[in-house]
């Protein structure tokens, strides 16, 4: 009793409307909530009124992303609830799952047309169904993805197209294999391996695919053909080829095969033929005719305008960042090279050349931005520079006074390694007079002269 009442007030909830006085109700049922890829899902979408249907039940072209669905029939039905009549249509489909994970059906929008309780004239209605979530099964491990098929019923039929008694070199022979299955659609049927043999040129044809449907069932077929030309006597054996399939109903493996053949293949001294032979062959082949996509440096014509969008845009963006970013870029730069550190970097690279005049140049320079009250490089080096700088700066003057550069003990490396310590005595003097006047100035801000 308890779930009676459970499925009826499930049923009430689900697309109910009042709005005209008719009561009305929509959802869609499956018979499976998971499944294999290829397998069908009975999928029904019903709508329901408290009063009748005045025009014919249209759910549109219902798309599934990852799935094909084949619609079979409508069927007439009513039902009681809570004392209530309710007259409706069942609609039909077989759902296919075309690859494994989640997959959804969507909102349904069903159009209706019913009239109100005891009038006659039908009012336009859309009716909303809820989604609803297949879990699709990847392929069981050991079995082929690309050899399997989930059917009901899976048969096979060989023919030659002459008998394979009597076979002599550059014979060749049509070899067809169809495959019939029930409950599926001819996409999922999959293409036949055949097999490399030696001696034997194997030149396959386009497939021909056929699906049946009518109101109760669907099936499919798949005709594949091969050219055998035989190019060497002696035995040939042609493999057994084996199909697998899956059957839903039972929930059972199944396997289909094609006997192996021996075919022995007498001489034939007429050998020049057998050129001409494989390219007709190749020609007339299915897959050596089939139109290639045309291609833009490897890429489809779709793939292609893609990538040229693609680059545009970054283009494009890259030319907004760097209209804002480059005159930063260049003011920053500007700041740099008329900055005290760079005309440091310069003074120091410069004392390692022979040119006199760039050097003190270069340090001329660098004093200035360094602080221009400072007359020249001599007086820095006479108030702020070490002991060993100083030492170091005579024998650098004296190098180019006496035109002795190679007897001269002057070191470069210890010149510059202690005029960078006296450029810091020079920070961390200049700082600290600069915090004493800001002492004072405090002090005369708190206690002024009167």
């Amino acid at each position: 009793m308890v779930k009676k009442l459970k499925i009826v007030l499930f049923l009430f909830l689900i697309g109910h409307s009042f709005g005209y006085g008719q009561k009305m109700m929509s959802y869609v049922t499956i018979n499976h909530q998971q499944a294999y890829m290829g397998q069908p899902i009975e999928m029904t979408v019903s709508a329901y009124t408290s009063t009748w249907f005045t025009a014919g039940v249209d759910v549109g072209n219902i798309q599934i992303e990852g799935a094909l669905n084949v619609y079979f029939r409508s069927v007439s039905n009513s039902k009681d609830i809570n004392g209530t009549h309710y007259a409706g249509v069942d609609l039909i489909f077989h759902i296919f799952p075309t690859k494994e994970g989640k997959i959804t059906i969507p909102k349904i929008g069903i159009h209706v047309e019913s009239p109100k309780d005891g009038d006659y004239k039908g009012i336009k209605h859309i009716l909303y169904t809820r989604p609803k979530t297949i879990t699709v099964k990847p392929v069981p491990l050991g079995y082929d993805p690309t050899n399997w098929l989930a059917a009901g019923n899976l048969s096979i039929n060989q023919q030659w197209s002459r008998s394979l008694q009597g076979i002599k070199v550059g014979d060749v022979v049509i070899r067809k294999i169809t495959r019939s299955a029930a409950g599926t659609v001819g996409e999922f049927i999959p293409a036949v391996k055949w097999d490399s043999v030696a001696g034997v040129s194997i030149y396959p044809k386009r497939p021909y695919i056929n699906t049946n449907k009518s109101k109760l069932a669907v099936s499919a077929s798949r005709t594949e053909s091969a050219n055998y030309l035989f190019e060497k006597e002696g035995k040939v054996t042609l493999p057994r080829i084996e199909f697998v399939y899956w059957n839903y109903a039972n929930r059972r493996f199944y396997k289909r095969y094609i006997d192996a053949v021996t075919i022995t293949v007498a001489p034939n001294p007429d050998l020049k033929m057998l050129s001409t032979l494989k390219k007709q062959l190749s020609a007339e082949s299915g897959i050596e005719e089939k139109e290639k996509p045309f291609l833009i440096l490897g890429m489809t014509v779709e793939e292609f305008l893609k990538l040229v969008a693609l680059v545009v845009i970054v283009l494009y963006v890259v030319y907004k960042i760097a209209q804002k970013t480059i005159p930063i870029i260049k003011e920053k730069y500007t700041d740099f090279i008329q900055s005290e550190k760079y005309a440091f970097r310069k003074a120091l690279k410069s004392v390692n050349s022979k040119n006199e005049y760039t050097i003190f140049q270069k340090l001329k320079i660098w004093i200035g931005k360094l602080n221009p009250e400072i007359e020249n490089f001599s007086a820095f080096v006479a108030q702020y520079g070490t002991e060993e700088l100083q030492q170091q700066f005579i024998l650098f003057e004296q190098q180019f006074e006496t035109k002795v550069a190679k007897t001269s003990t002057f070191d470069a490396s210890l010149f510059k390694k202690e005029l960078k310590k006296s450029r810091k005595n020079y920070f961390e003097e200049t700082k600290k007079i600069h915090d004493a006047k800001n002492k004072i100035a405090e002090k005369k801000w708190i206690n002024p002269i009167k």
